[in-house]
């Protein structure tokens, strides 16, 4: 058994991902930490998972000693290269989501694995687990699980629209969504807009956690938004969705898988 750290992006949508390689290397017999700000949110949804928070590039050394080997998504900032330079001391495995070798220098046999940007993130990340650690990961489950009495798509007829996300430049603009609950409205269904405590001009927001919110989706009868975090969530839950991106070349990699 190894001690590992599974390092993600900032985002909601990226921790989800990553957590299906943290879910399956667990069950593979390693002992696994996720480092993120997010998945801790989920509570009950998520039992059994231990959760580190993230940490600045000058503390990367400090906070991974003691681990046997780090899987880090490479999103091209000061830390996640501070992660990759621990090599050789340390056994880094390189997600690299859009590598370029002008950019990241040449990649390590057996310890980086480029994406393909024709494929979604979560299939490249099967990809990546079959190849680094010989682990199928089969119907990419990431250890979420309803919290027992829940009953899924109650409430056939809501309509949860998430009009935000982390980058105001990916939003929709607000009269559209405005307009779309409107229409909703006008067919019989139920729209709630659902907005992150941290973003500003939707009124405050309905959940505290992110526990609260999956389980208001979970029983919800559709999904629309913006390319963000709960999109993914809604994917993974089986609830239907409709995402809102900007280019279609950056949605092939990045839309819910």
């Amino acid at each position: 058994m190894s001690r590992l750290a599974i390092i993600c992006a900032a985002g909601i949508g990226d921790a989800l991902i990553l957590h299906i390689a943290s879910h399956h290397l667990r069950g593979a017999g390693h002992e696994v930490t996720t480092f993120t700000n997010h998945l801790d949110s989920f509570g009950s949804w998520l039992p059994g998972s231990p959760f580190q928070p993230q940490f600045s590039a000058d503390r990367a050394r400090e906070v991974l000693q003691g681990f046997d080997g780090v899987v880090v998504q490479h999103d091209n900032t000061p830390k996640s290269r501070a992660i990759v330079a621990l090599r050789p001391q340390l056994a880094v495995y390189g997600l690299y989501t859009n590598y370029r070798s002008s950019k990241h220098g040449p990649l390590y046999d057996g310890y980086d694995f480029p994406f393909d940007e024709n494929q979604t993130m979560v299939a490249n990340l099967q990809k990546a687990m079959q190849t680094l650690f010989s682990i199928d990961t089969g119907s990419n489950d990431n250890g979420l699980t309803p919290i027992p009495g829940l009953e899924f798509r109650k409430y056939p007829k809501r309509v949860v629209i998430h009009p935000t996300s982390a980058s105001t430049d990916k939003n929709w603009p607000k009269r559209k969504f405005l307009g779309v609950g409107r229409w909703l409205e006008r067919q019989g269904f139920e729209p709630v807009f659902a907005a992150s405590p941290l973003r500003q001009g939707w009124g405050p927001p309905p959940w505290p956690r992110l526990e609260e919110f999956a389980s208001f989706l979970y029983e919800s009868g559709a999904f629309v938004g913006n390319d963000s975090g709960p999109g993914h969530l809604a994917s993974y839950l089986g609830i239907p969705y409709l995402i809102i991106g900007r280019q279609e070349r950056q949605m092939r990699l990045w839309k819910p898988g």
